[in-house]
């Protein structure tokens, strides 16, 4: 009878098969791992990802001096976007204050080619010296650990970085480390092994430094991990993105020819809602405010295929641009549309304000419409819902039929000097008086 089951149930297993290589190939690919690499089959049933362990090795010679080691996962052109940049501009101004900087990369094969790294760290700095004691190396090569001394310091800047660094804490004389918080990382990963690891990191010992007062009030008001003692949340570091306004900044006329719409659309992220964006764009485009409009696609390192919109619009893919040609496109648009569910902003949100266009995002706990709005008239605040985002792309395509004030200030720092100068300064001293 086993025999008879086992041979009316295969052609139905076939069948299945078949139907799922029509319908959904990668999973078909998925599913014949299991044949082909047994292995690799098992590790992607698992829900976990773990960081590979850092390469490093305590050396005496290292003692003399404390050097700051920023962990990154990796830094190479095709990855330094706002959060990663920040890190950047966050280390140089650390190093300024005399506190030699590593920037250490932590994945195999992710080592930082130096004349980039030069050449990206003077585009960063708009020709500013670099300091001498600041350098890229990696910390994922078994063949060359990584030199450091007991007196050292590390400042994490992703949750993987905190859980690969946690266990060397012990060899060092600060048993802490400086935790640089640009989101809650543990809602990247639905309710799972990863969302876990995430959460843990915020029940270390560690120095609190966020990216916007919208994060560490987050933190705060929901109580994440050692952010319910509120002693340990008012010693937090906070500091506002700058947005350079050498860059990003509003051309004196509107641009001449069509009305232009960009979506920052990056569906392999999923806090910026490329589902929910793409269908309130869907219902939002048949009005007539948006007749005549093109629309594109921005964000996406990827190639992302066209999108019909219907009523005859699509949504067409931009190439990938540098710094200076992505601020370009920026004025040269109307409207951003930029969700973000998450307590932070968003950099592409704060450089189409300051570069004059409307931008339409949603609000999420700390980030409320109000405390948007108040960083720019020009940010118009939607709840993460199809209806409600259409009605804003609406509204707003209608203020750019009426006209609006594309000078309209913007509340935030217009230097990184401005922005971080205090916090470097604290954590120069943070590291020095240990």
């Amino acid at each position: 009878m086993a025999r008879a089951r086992t041979a009316i149930g295969l052609p139905g297993k076939i069948v299945r098969q078949i139907r799922l290589l029509r319908e959904d190939p990668e999973q078909f690919a998925r599913n014949m791992l299991q044949f082909t690499d047994p292995r690799r089959f098992q590790e992607r049933l698992i829900d976990i990802e773990v960081p590979p362990p850092l390469r490093l090795r305590i050396d005496s010679a290292c003692h003399t001096r404390r050097t700051l080691n920023v962990l990154v996962p990796v830094l190479a052109g095709d990855s330094t976007t706002g959060g990663p940049n920040t890190v950047l501009h966050l280390a140089l101004r650390v190093a300024r204050q005399g506190v030699p900087v590593r920037v250490v990369t932590t994945r195999p094969q992710a080592a930082t080619d130096p004349a980039w790294f030069r050449g990206h760290l003077a585009r960063l700095l708009g020709g500013g010296a670099i300091p001498e004691a600041f350098e890229a190396v990696s910390a994922a090569d078994t063949a060359r650990p990584l030199a450091i001394g007991r007196e050292d310091v590390f400042m994490a800047t992703h949750w993987t970085t905190v859980q690969q660094v946690k266990g060397w804490l012990g060899e060092l004389s600060r048993k802490s480390f400086i935790y640089l918080i640009q989101d809650f990382e543990p809602g990247f990963h639905p309710w799972s092994s990863n969302y876990a690891l995430a959460l843990e990191t915020y029940d270390l010992d560690f120095l609190p430094v966020f990216n916007e007062q919208f994060l560490a009030d987050y933190f705060a008001q929901h109580a994440v991990g050692r952010f319910a003692d509120p002693g340990f949340a008012g010693a937090s570091l906070v500091f506002e993105p700058a947005v350079d306004r050498g860059v990003f900044f509003a051309d004196a006329q509107p641009h001449a020819g069509k009305r232009r719409l960009l979506f920052y659309a990056r569906p392999t992220n999923e806090r910026n809602l490329f589902g929910l964006g793409l269908q309130a764009l869907r219902a939002a485009v048949a009005h007539p405010a948006f007749a005549g409009w093109e629309f594109q696609a921005i964000g996406s390192r990827g190639s992302l295929p066209d999108f019909e919109l219907g009523n005859g619009r699509v949504l067409r893919n931009a190439p990938w641009l540098d710094y200076g040609d992505y601020a370009g496109l920026l004025r040269g648009a109307d409207l951003l549309l930029c969700p973000m569910l998450s307590p932070h902003t968003s950099y592409p949100v704060l450089e189409m304000a300051a570069c004059g266009g409307l931008v339409v995002t949603t609000s999420f706990a700390s980030k409320t419409a109000a405390r948007l709005g108040g960083i720019s008239p020009n940010i118009m605040p939607a709840r993460p819902a199809i209806g409600s985002i259409a009605a804003a792309l609406t509204e707003a395509a209608e203020r750019v039929g009426r006209g609006y004030d594309r000078s309209a200030p913007l509340a935030l720092p217009g230097s990184w000097d401005e922005s971080l100068g205090t916090v470097a300064g604290a954590i120069a001293d943070w590291i020095t008086g240990a």
